[in-house]
């Protein structure tokens, strides 16, 4: 049920997807990987040719739910990295201060 709530999660974080495919700091391998998850998730999920065909009982949804609730967690696994390495280079570059001249006032 976790990696159901996981992979469902993508749907919030679309913003976060077009963040990283027009990041140029993220590598291009790394764009493919997810655009490449993307496009056979919505192809497999559309193509009539499945693992499970569909008139079998009912099961046929079975192995394109499972098919995309895989790549969906592994483009949630990718955003997530994204969004960790954005928060501490953010912090490094808004919150360090660098180069202060301070003086130590000792009142006693």
């Amino acid at each position: 049920m976790k990696k159901l709530k996981y992979a469902l999660s993508f749907f919030k974080r679309i913003n976060v997807l077009s963040k990283f495919i027009t990041d140029n700091r993220v590598s291009n391998l790394k764009k493919l990987k997810v655009i490449g998850a993307l496009l056979f998730g919505f192809i497999y999920f559309l193509s009539p040719i499945d693992i499970i065909p569909e008139v079998v009982l009912g099961l046929g949804l079975i192995d394109d739910g499972v098919i995309l609730l895989y790549l969906l967690t592994t483009i949630n696994e990718e955003l997530d990295i994204y969004e960790k390495i954005n928060k501490t280079s953010n912090q490094n570059y808004n919150e360090i201060l660098e180069n202060v001249d301070y003086k130590i006032k000792d009142e006693s």
